[in-house]
């Protein structure tokens, strides 16, 4: 049976993407820290830093895709709280971006080879790294929306 993730789509703006069903990632965080993970030189966009993620499969939820994409890019997921979702919409193509909590120790491992290191790094290291074309347009505004998110859980 045919991956139902695989193959290209273009979006109304006729930009090309991979994944006919949207895409996916997760994002860690630990502290003022998040998990970031370099792509391999063998898939789009190698050599620039992103989040464990991938296409969705047909029917398969946001958060779904993200938990198996990041199983396969790791090797296993955490204990996570998720505490945003931010989807990029590209008119008829979406990547969503879930941020989460990890809740207990993690030690990731060598999944897929999709991704050939990891990091955990402070928002201004997150600045000064090659990021995914992708990741760096949405980067700042996650930022944004995470701090927005969390005072309103505050009450500030």
């Amino acid at each position: 049976m045919a991956d139902s993730s695989h193959g290209y789509v273009r979006d109304q703006r006729g930009c090309r993407h991979w994944g006919p069903h949207g895409a996916a990632g997760l994002l860690l965080r630990r502290g003022p820290r998040f998990l970031l993970q370099r792509r391999s030189w063998r898939v789009h966009h190698g050599r620039t830093w992103s989040v464990p993620g991938g296409a969705l499969k047909a029917g398969e939820s946001p958060w779904d895709g993200a938990c198996r994409e990041f199983a396969e890019e790791l090797g296993s997921v955490p204990t996570m709280r998720p505490v945003l979702i931010s989807a990029d919409d590209h008119g008829g193509w979406a990547y969503h971006t879930i941020i989460a909590d990890v809740t207990e120790p993690f030690g990731h491992h060598r999944g897929d080879r999709e991704g050939t290191a990891h990091r955990w790094c402070t928002p201004s290291e997150i600045d000064s790294l090659r990021l995914h074309p992708g990741f760096a347009a949405v980067w700042s505004r996650l930022i944004v929306e995470l701090d927005t998110t969390e005072c309103l859980r505050s009450g500030h």
